[in-house]
Parts: structure tokens; sequence; C-alpha cells
């Protein structure tokens, strides 16, 4: 019997290399992937987070809006005045906690990066470890110490920014109101915003929520 032999050949120096850079660009593009993946589901937590936080303020807030800044509410001292419709003490008008809040504004010093923005506070067991007699307070320290101390967010850089401002909308020009609006007829209406920047300041977050408003006796 004749046997034929077949000629066989190997792969040649220049096509192991040539197929070994296809296969590593295609790890590459796959690990790029996979990177840009594990950061997109980081942000996405980060902005659920975020939401959520968002709305504890905005519900702290409303949900302290008759409480006075640095009074008890049992003080027997404050009183109300049927003439002007406002509680006092001292026959000195009080301020609630949106009246406080229209006045000044709330933004933490942030420890971002490494990097502090202000004097960050120190590490707390317990975030209500600080008891005030007032609510408004209570609720800032709170804030402050969630918020300061990156509990709950993750802080890049000093251009990620928390800060909540309430702006007084009345319907006559004059007094210490920020705006005018004619749909407002009766006492000042407070509206709150609350903004986050997160992802080193590129994503913003905003929250309008009313937060007083009394009607005329």
């Amino acid at each position: 019997m004749i046997k034929k032999i077949y000629k066989t050949s190997g792969l040649s120096i220049l096509e192991a290399l040539v197929s070994t850079a296809i296969v590593g660009i295609g790890f590459i593009a796959i690990l790029q992937m996979t990177n840009f993946s594990v950061q997109s589901i980081d942000n996405s937590g980060e902005r659920t987070k975020a939401n959520f936080l968002t709305e504890m303020i905005a519900e702290d807030v409303i949900g302290s809006k008759d409480s006075f800044y640095k009074l008890d509410l049992n003080d027997p001292d404050i009183k109300f005045n049927n003439s002007t419709g406002e509680y006092e003490k001292d026959d000195k008008p009080l301020d609630n906690f949106s009246r406080y809040l229209s006045k000044t504004k709330w933004q933490p010093s942030l420890n971002c990066g490494g990097n502090t923005t202000g004097n960050a506070a120190q590490k707390k067991d317990n975030i209500y470890a600080t008891q005030q007699v007032d609510a408004p307070r209570n609720k800032m320290d709170k804030w402050n110490t969630i918020f300061q101390e990156n509990r709950f967010l993750k802080c890049k850089s000093s251009a990620e920014k928390k800060k909540l401002q309430v702006f007084r909308i009345c319907r006559w020009k004059g007094g210490d109101c920020d705006y005018t609006a004619d749909f407002v007829y009766d006492e000042p209406l407070y509206m709150g915003r609350v903004e986050m920047r997160l992802n080193d300041g590129k994503k913003r977050k905003y929250l309008y929520f009313q937060t007083d408003y009394k009607l005329k006796k």
C-alpha cells in the first residue's frame, strides 16, 4: 500500500502575534465595559440614596414647621398675639422652622476626597446622641452628621454640595419677602429647595416643596 503523506504546516510567528493582539484587544474592551458597568451601578446607587436623603430633609422641615428655633414648645412664656396672628415671647415675634430657614440657609461643611471644605465633625456612633430642646436644631444636627461624615453619600470633591434654601413668597412687595406672586392671597408662602450635587458636581438634583402656608384668620 502506498501511504499518502500530507504536508502539514503550523502557525508562523507573525500570525501568532496578530491573533494574540486581536484577543488582547477584545479582553481590553471587555474590561473597559466591566469597569463602566461598575461605575454606572455605583452612580445609580448614589443617586437613589440622594433621592431618599432629599425626601428626608423635606419631610423633616414639613413635619417640624410649627416648631420654633431654639425654643421648647412647652415654654410657658410663649404667647399667641391675636392682633398680629403670630406667636411671641417677651413681645418679640418668634421664627418657626420655615421662617428661620428663609432668613438663613443650611449647607454642611463636607469632607470630600480627603480635602476638608470646612470643619468636618468627628465620627459619631449615634446621630441622635446630641438632643436639643427644639426640633429645628435636632433636625439640622442630624443632617450635618449624615452629610459631614459621608455616612451614606460618597463625596469626591468640593464641587459636590448639599444645601437647603427656603424662599418667602408674598403677594405684595416689602418686608423680608424674597419674591412676589399674584397667586398668594393669604399669609406668605414658604417654598423650600433642596439641592444635591453628585458625581464630582456633574449631576444635580433639585427638589422644590411647600414648607408652610397659613390662611388669614
